[in-house]
């Protein structure tokens, strides 16, 4: 299966179809930024979306925030889609001779997690006023 997914740059229109289709990711999907998708055939069966920005510290150095990764289809999940997308992210930074790659994850989603993990990402949680942990930033310096 892992053989016919193709990992690329999304179009606007495939963009727009998901946004469509699910409605919720309009809060973490914007204008600009990178779009990848994984596909079979032409059905979109997965996506990221990231943005570039200022490493909000003083070191004068951007990063590839990823603000969503999903695989829709459950059936596909755990088989390596999610890791493509990350490596093609992990490409495009390289290129940009961005300094890091972050993301954020919350402390229930172990599969996330892991998926981090998988791609050599540091875990580093984060701690509440009240002494709980709810989530994860995650990094990965090139």
């Amino acid at each position: 299966m892992m053989d016919k997914v193709i990992i690329g740059l999304g179009t606007e229109a495939e963009k727009q179809k998901l946004l469509t289709d699910y409605p919720n990711i309009s809060n973490v999907i914007r204008d600009g930024g990178y779009f990848i998708v994984s596909k079979i055939e032409d059905t979109v069966v997965g996506y990221l979306w990231a943005f570039k920005r200022e490493i909000p510290a003083p070191v004068e150095q951007n990063e590839i925030f990823i603000n969503i990764i999903e695989v829709i289809y459950t059936n596909l999940r755990c088989q390596g889609v999610a890791s493509k997308m990350v490596n093609e992210i992990i490409e495009i930074a390289k290129k940009e001779k961005i300094y890091q790659i972050r993301a954020y994850c919350d402390i229930g989603n172990v599969s996330s997690h892991r998926l981090w993990l998988k791609n050599k990402f540091s875990i580093s949680p984060t701690k509440m006023p009240n002494g709980s942990i709810a989530g994860s930033f995650v990094s990965y310096v090139l």
